[in-house]
C-alpha cells in the first residue's frame, strides 16, 4: 500500500468517528409528535382582541332631539307660512276666500249716518246699496237678485278703510262673497242679501265705488262717499 493509500484511509476513518460522534449526541425526535402539537397550538391560538370601538352619541343626534327640532321647524315654519299668506291678503288684490257671520255689532245700524242708498234695476238685474256709517264702522247693506250670474264690487282706499267682515244673510249655493285688502266681491245668480263691514280708519271723507258686471262687462257703476261731516 503506498503513500496515497494510506492518507485515504486515514481520511475516512476520521470522516466515521465524526459521524460517530454525531450520532452520539442526536437527541431522539418524534417527528409524528412534533407535528400534532404544531397542528394543535395552532388550531387553538386565538386571534388578538380587537380594541373596542365605543360610539358617543351627540346630544343633538338623539332620536327625541331630532322628533322635537322637527316638531319645532314644522310649527315655525306653518306659522311663516300663515304670515305670509295674511299680508298677501292686505296687501295685494287677491281674493280670500268666503267670509260669513259678524263681527261686529250691527244692531246700531238704524242710528248711523246715512252716506247714500245706490239703487239700479234692468229686466235683467237688480241691486240695492244702502249705505251708513260710523266714527268706527261703515256698513253696507247690499240686496241684489238676477237671472243670470252677475258680479257685484266694492272697491275702496285699504289706507282708509279695512274689511271687519262680510256676512251672507240670504245666499243660496250659487253665490259667494270673497275680501281683499281694497275689494269686496260678490258673485250672484238668484235673490240674496250680504252684509259688508269695513273699519272707518279716519274721519275724512271719502269715496266707496260700488260696481256690477255682467260677464265681465259693467252694467252700472256709481260712488258713495262717507264721513261727510
Amino acid at each position: 500500500m503506498n503513500e496515497r493509500d494510506n492518507i485515504e484511509t486515514s481520511l475516512w476513518e476520521q470522516i466515521e468517528r465524526q459521524f460517530d460522534r454525531e450520532r452520539s449526541a442526536a437527541v431522539e425526535v418524534d417527528l409524528k409528535k412534533e407535528i400534532l402539537n404544531q397542528i394543535n397550538m395552532e388550531s387553538y391560538k386565538q386571534p388578538p382582541k380587537k380594541e373596542e370601538i365605543r360610539v358617543v352619541q351627540r346630544f343633538w343626534s338623539r332620536p327625541a332631539f331630532k322628533l322635537g327640532f322637527t316638531f319645532a321647524m314644522g310649527a315655525f315654519v306653518g306659522f311663516l307660512i300663515f304670515s305670509l299668506l295674511n299680508v298677501n291678503l292686505i296687501g295685494t288684490d287677491n281674493p280670500a276666500p268666503e267670509m260669513k257671520g259678524t263681527l261686529y255689532d250691527s244692531r246700531s245700524f238704524d242710528n248711523m249716518r246715512t252716506a247714500d242708498v245706490l239703487q239700479y234695476e234692468s229686466p235683467l238685474a237688480k241691486a240695492v246699496c244702502n249705505v251708513r256709517y260710523s266714527a268706527k264702522v261703515v256698513e253696507l247693506r247690499i240686496e241684489l237678485s238676477s237671472l243670470y250670474p252677475v258680479k257685484s264690487t266694492l272697491e275702496f282706499d285699504f289706507n282708509n278703510f279695512e274689511v271687519l267682515n262680510v256676512q251672507n244673510v240670504q245666499v243660496n249655493d250659487q253665490s259667494t262673497a270673497m275680501a281683499a285688502a281694497n275689494f269686496v266681491q260678490i258673485n250672484n245668480v238668484g235673490d240674496n242679501k250680504f252684509i259688508v263691514q269695513l273699519y272707518n280708519k279716519n274721519s275724512l271723507p271719502h269715496q266707496i265705488d260700488f260696481k256690477i258686471y255682467q260677464y265681465d262687462s259693467p252694467i252700472y257703476q256709481n260712488s258713495v262717499q262717507v264721513n261727510k261731516e
